[in-house]
């Protein structure tokens, strides 16, 4: 009997639907420590995590560059996988790891396990020292392709400028980098803290070291402290004392070294007038063969952060909504809200989804296929600031 002489209460679901943004200070590193297990997928968020590896090889010099990029507003997460002992020879095929019969990972095929263990993944890759070797260059490559990420590629210790312009070239060592990779030149010297000048020996004053767990980190801050859609040129780095190489710079001048270098797509750094040690470049290795902003690194990461956060709002979409009006009008309204909210944010200038009738036949709909259109304005960094100058004569003609 459906009869009841008192209050009834009914849950009627709401017709908004929150799109929150992805954790995107997250960096992938792969390298070697005297310490720590190998090949174990570790998250490390603090200096007290990074503890664990111990205090020589790439992976503590890395964590140590990206920490120094800290600031109020967080540190950034980083999955590390070492793959041998400071003290051991590594190889390519070391880095790349395996996948064995059982499933077991090892090296940079670790980082597969991360979103379905931890619910997040990297989206910065680097292997400091060890990027720069063809074969893992290539497997990064393939992983920015799958996931719409990016690795920082370092170029090789003791790289000259003209080797660098000359990579870059057809059959150069760089000539197959994507908008997927940032390749940074050059090395930064950083201060050795066993420096003692009055001992007999007092060793090296600095240390030369890649420039990508820097740039990881530095993305890192930047990501927490203005958002994701922010460039990272132009930002200070901490805790660098100057590059291996000297580079020519001015802002005005097309034929200088740090320019035709951005001209290459490198990103490179240079001394910005007593603002310290600067990152110096908007777009990544895709540039020049991509003149588009899709070549820069931060309209790429709006896309890929935008896909990842639209594809985590839509899980509860799938199988629950059906195809009626109500349902297209809840998908629509969930995903315009989070476009609205990013352009009130200025990540992106404006962004509308869309349902064309056109896009949806019949058939597909019969089946449960939907089809929306996304389509966005991203929020592009002013690279090239233009002044015109325009003497102006009839001024004069004001004088008494």
């Amino acid at each position: 009997m459906d009869f009841l002489h008192g209050i009834e209460h009914i849950n009627v679901q709401s017709d908004v639907v929150p799109v929150n943004d992805i954790v995107t200070a997250v960096i992938g590193l792969v390298g070697t420590a005297d310490k720590g297990e190998a090949n174990v997928l570790t998250l490390c968020k603090s200096e007290q995590d990074d503890a664990q590896f111990g205090t020589k090889g790439t992976i503590p010099e890395s964590l140590k560059a990206i920490r120094m990029q800290d600031s109020t507003k967080g540190s950034a997460l980083v999955f590390v996988i070492k793959v041998k002992a400071d003290t051991e020879t590594v190889t390519a095929a070391d880095i790349i790891g395996t996948v064995s019969e059982d499933g077991a990972r090892t090296g940079l095929k670790l980082f597969a396990t991360a979103m379905a263990d931890y619910g997040f993944e990297p989206m910065i890759y680097i292997v400091p020292r060890y990027s720069a070797l063809t074969a893992v260059m290539q497997e990064l490559i393939a992983i920015n392709n799958r996931n719409e990420t990016m690795s920082y590629i370092d170029t090789p210790d003791g790289y000259t400028f003209d080797e660098v312009i000359q990579s870059r070239a057809a059959q150069g060592d760089f000539s197959t980098l994507t908008a997927g990779q940032k390749l940074l030149f050059p090395h930064f010297l950083v201060a050795n803290p066993d420096y003692n000048a009055d001992a007999a020996e007092p060793g090296e004053k600095f240390l030369n070291v890649p420039m990508s767990a820097y740039a990881a980190g530095l993305r890192a801050k930047i990501d927490l402290e203005e958002g994701w859609h922010a460039s990272s040129s132009n930002r200070q780095y901490t805790g660098v004392a100057g590059m291996d190489i000297s580079l020519t710079f001015a802002l005005s001048d097309k034929t200088c070294e740090s320019n035709l270098l951005n001209a290459a797509g490198v990103t490179t750094a240079v001394n910005m007038y007593g603002n310290g040690i600067v990152e110096w470049g908007n777009y990544t290795a895709g540039f020049p063969g991509i003149t588009t902003p899709d070549a820069m690194e931060c309209v790429r990461r709006t896309r890929a952060i935008m896909k990842r956060s639209i594809d985590l709002a839509s899980i509860q979409f799938i199988d629950k909504v059906h195809v009626t009006q109500a349902g297209i009008d809840l998908v629509r309204n969930a995903v315009n809200q989070y476009l609205n909210k990013l352009s009130g944010e200025g990540k992106i200038v404006e962004g509308e989804c869309k349902y064309n009738k056109a896009d949806n036949p019949i058939e597909d709909l019969a089946q449960g296929i939907v089809t929306f259109e996304n389509e966005f304005t991203p929020s592009i960094p002013i690279g090239h600031l233009k002044y015109k100058y325009k003497l102006n004569l009839n001024n004069l003609g004001k004088i008494e």
